[in-house]
């Protein structure tokens, strides 16, 4: 099929070059088909670079509905449901080619495209806080700022921690966050 020769091509030449670099006439030619067949299927790069992006998004959906109907720990669920969401959004070959030509090109479809996958890990977090809240799992005094403040850990974390300080693994960071999550910061009792 020709839409499978395009995206094929498109992969490759994206993670050969960059996504920034590689225009449709390269696409076309890598692909065997006219620049006019790439059009057809796509009507512009942005539309391209979206079509990655949606096949990224439902791959991490395929990850959250794992989690959303287990009769496990809540926290435990949630725990697992992040930590399996970030570590293959580390891994996601794509998705760090997204990330590195946003850092090295000031790109407003590809910091778009970045936002959105953002997004999709912040709603299944707050979608879990809101369920959890409602059958009183837990107590969330502020939805948002709570969302926030795990995705944020967790980004942190297994993003940013082995760049500044003694290496850990992705599991030892998100069983660390998980303690956080489950016992707060309380102090030791007597």
């Amino acid at each position: 099929m020709k839409e499978d020769q395009i995206v094929n091509s498109a992969r490759e030449l994206f993670e050969k070059y960059g996504i920034k670099k590689v225009s449709m006439d390269e696409i076309a030619k890598n692909a065997g088909v006219t620049k006019k067949t790439v059009y057809s299927y796509f009507v512009s790069k942005a539309d391209l670079i979206n079509f990655f992006i949606k096949e990224e998004l439902n791959n991490m959906k395929k990850i959250v509905k794992e989690y959303e109907n287990t009769n496990e720990d809540f926290f435990e669920n949630v725990h697992k449901g992040l930590y399996k969401m970030l570590t293959y959004k580390k891994n996601s070959s794509f998705l760090n080619l997204l990330i590195k030509d946003t850092e090295l090109f000031d790109v407003k479809i590809l910091k778009d495209s970045l936002n959105n996958v953002d997004k999709e890990i912040k709603d299944f977090i707050k979608q879990i806080l809101i369920n959890a809240n409602d059958k009183g799992y837990i107590e969330v005094q502020n939805i948002e700022i709570t969302t926030f403040l795990i995705y944020k850990m967790y980004i942190a974390l297994i993003f940013e921690w082995n760049n500044e300080y003694t290496k850990i693994n992705d599991r030892e960071i998100a069983d660390n966050i998980l303690q956080i999550l489950k016992n707060g910061l309380n102090s030791k009792k007597d």
